[in-house]
Order: structure tokens, then C-alpha cells, then sequence
């Protein structure tokens, strides 16, 4: 007989981040245990004002699975993915999102189970050799200037995503540019015009900025036909390529896209992503929405598909509530341990959300 367990967690960041859209002190999440057969893999999901989704909706939501996702013959992941799509749907969610973000917890953990029933760790499933795999950045969010500089300096790293959307974007660039030789990705979280984008493209490309993620509203992207961008200064999607369903809209208007397990469905549905956007040849970044080392941890497998990683949600969190993946300098290692090599820290008591377990 399996086993659902749910730890909803709030986990403090080191800094408070701060993007184009608000600032937070705390990330709250989701961590899910499967359990079968003495074997329990893990999966986690966080809650994200912009997609409308809240850890108290995710927890209901999970709970009311309960019963199905323990009944569950773990067999295939695309069999068990789209049972779980259709269980979610059958219960009428009017968010697409809660559902998808609920799906990626559940998706991470059977994965999780499955490759440690297996004895293999989960990167065996998608390829045999997981080098080379790109660095990962560390996240400078918006601030001071001068504190931007000095988190810089405390973090010393080879690739740095810088977040923009303020009337003060160019000179902050100019300055940490000083300052770094570092690699530098910027992220504006829709944050400008397309008129900024065409007055800054050039002076990043002056500045040997890597890449430039979303940096209008989605529902501008069509601003974005009449763009051409150098192939030294892609343009990625994030906040465009939601699900599965976006990557080839994305084909048109941009060069890569930010692949995140929470908000597409989890491994499955970004496995589908990854062959997709090669097929339109696109870029491919492995993104995170400040998960802890639990689903930081799955994600990081998906890296030897990948160009790029962005995947530096525990170096942000103040919290450590897990052990997993390990970082050198921009390098992720894996476990030596099967499945995603996640093992639950007591620590974690510490940050239960008890109000959702009441």
C-alpha cells in the first residue's frame, strides 16, 4: 500500500527578493513524500503570486488526490502523468496553473520513487553520460545598487542573472559590469517596453550581457516579430512558456526558452519540452522558482539536456532543509544516491506551516 505525505513549509530567503513585479522575505512551499514499498521519493511545488497559486490551495488540492495517487500502478510516466491530468481536470479546477503546480509535485515524486525502485539515479532515464552540464547562475535581485554590488562581491560566481525593471537598469549594468568579469544574464520579468528593449539591446551587447529573459508582458510577444536579435544576445521566455503547449509560439519570437518543473506539470511534461524546442531549434535553460533542495534537486537532472541553469534556489534560501545536489562554484554535482539523491533533513520541522495542518 503506498503513502501521500505533504510538509508545507515557509522558507526564508538570505536577502529579501525583489523583482520587477515585488519583493518577498519568504518562499512557501509544498514538499510530497511517496512511500511504497519502504522506497519514498520526493517531490516538491512552491506557491507563486503571479500564477495566482497559494499553499493552502495546493495542500486542499493534494489532499483531495489523496486516495487516487496512492492507488496509483507506477508503471510509466506518461500513463501515470496523464491520469493524474485527468483526475485534476475531473475535479473542475479553475486555475490551470494550481493544477499544473500540483502536478509537478506528484510527477517529481513518482519519478523520485521510480528511479530508486530502480536503483538508478534520474538523469539514467533521459541519458547515459550526464557531462557536460552548464553551470548554474547565482540571482542578484533588484536593490541598491550599492547592496546589489556587495551580494555580488559576498557571492563570488562564475555567471550572475541580474534582475532589471527599474529606470535605473542601464547604470546598475554598467556598474557591476565594473566591477565583475563574470558572465552576466539579465531577467526583466516582463518588466520593459519594447521600446527599452530596442534603446538597451545594444548597450547589453556592449556590456557582454549572456542573454536577456522575458523582457516584455507575454502578451506583447508579438511586439517581438519585428525584433531580430544576434545570436551572441539571445532573447529567452520565461513568464511566455508556461506548458508544453507554448513552445512553439515561442519559436517565433524568441531564441530559448526557461523550462521550470513547477509551472509546466513536472519531469514528464518537461522531457517534452526539451525534445520540442530542439526540434525548432531552440535554446533550452533548466529554471526554478526558488524551490528548496528538493526540487532543485530533480531539476538539476535535466541538465545534461540543457544550455543553460538557473537553478539557484537553495544558494537564496536561508533555510536548509534537505540534502540533494551540491554546488562548486556554478558546478552542480549529484548525489551518489539513487533517484534525485534527495534525503529530508530534521531541520525541516522547523519551517512546517502548521496553520494548512489544522
Amino acid at each position: 500500500m503506498a503513502k501521500l505525505d505533504l510538509y508545507p513549509l515557509i522558507l526564508p530567503f538570505e536577502y529579501e527578493f525583489t523583482i520587477s513585479r515585488h519583493s518577498k522575505r519568504e518562499q512557501p512551499v509544498l514538499i510530497v513524500a511517496y512511500t511504497r514499498d519502504d522506497i519514498t521519493g520526493y517531490g516538491e511545488t512552491a506557491e507563486n503570486a503571479y500564477y495566482q497559486v497559494k499553499l493552502h490551495e495546493l495542500v486542499t488540492l493534494l489532499k483531495s488526490m489523496q486516495e487516487t495517487i496512492e492507488q496509483l500502478q507506477i508503471t510509466d510516466p506518461d500513463i501515470w502523468w496523464k491520469q493524474l491530468k485527468d483526475t485534476l481536470q475531473g475535479k473542475s479546477v479553475k486555475n490551470t496553473h494550481l493544477m499544473h503546480f500540483a502536478l509537478c509535485a506528484v510527477d517529481m515524486a513518482l519519478w523520485d520513487w521510480y528511479a530508486r525502485k530502480q536503483q538508478k539515479p534520474l538523469y539514467r532515464f533521459w541519458c547515459e553520460d550526464p557531462v557536460p552540464r552548464p553551470f548554474t547562475d547565482y540571482t542578484i535581485g533588484i536593490d541598491e545598487p550599492d547592496r546589489m554590488l556587495q551580494k555580488m562581491q559576498a557571492h563570488p560566481w562564475p555567471i550572475y542573472k541580474i534582475k532589471v525593471g527599474t529606470p535605473d537598469d542601464l547604470p546598475i549594468l554598467r556598474m557591476l559590469r565594473k566591477h565583475t568579469h563574470a558572465g552576466i544574464r539579465i531577467d526583466a520579468n516582463a518588466g520593459w517596453t519594447f521600446s527599452q528593449l530596442q534603446t538597451y539591446y545594444p548597450i547589453c551587447q556592449q556590456l557582454q550581457i549572456a542573454c536577456i529573459e522575458q523582457p516584455l508582458p507575454a502578451k506583447e510577444d508579438g511586439l517581438l516579430e519585428a525584433f531580430s536579435a544576434d545570436p551572441s544576445l539571445p532573447l529567452f521566455a520565461d513568464e511566455s512558456c508556461v506548458t508544453e503547449h507554448d513552445v512553439v509560439s515561442c519559436a517565433k519570437y524568441f531564441q530559448g526558452i526557461n523550462i521550470k518543473l513547477t509551472k509546466c506539470g513536472g519531469i514528464t511534461p518537461a522531457l517534452r519540452m526539451i525534445r520540442q524546442a530542439r526540434k525548432l531549434g531552440l535554446q533550452v535553460m533548466i529554471g526554478s522558482m526558488n524551490e528548496s533542495m528538493v526540487g532543485t534537486s530533480a531539476a538539476a537532472h535535466l541538465l545534461p539536456l540543457a544550455d543553460e541553469a538557473d537553478l539557484d534556489g537553495p544558494l537564496l534560501l536561508k533555510a536548509n532543509i534537505a540534502q540533494g545536489i551540491s554546488y562548486h562554484h556554478g558546478e552542480i554535482h549529484y548525489s551518489s544516491t539513487p533517484g534525485s539523491g534527495v534525503t529530508l533533513l530534521p531541520t525541516l520541522r522547523n519551517y512546517l506551516w502548521h496553520d494548512s495542518l489544522s
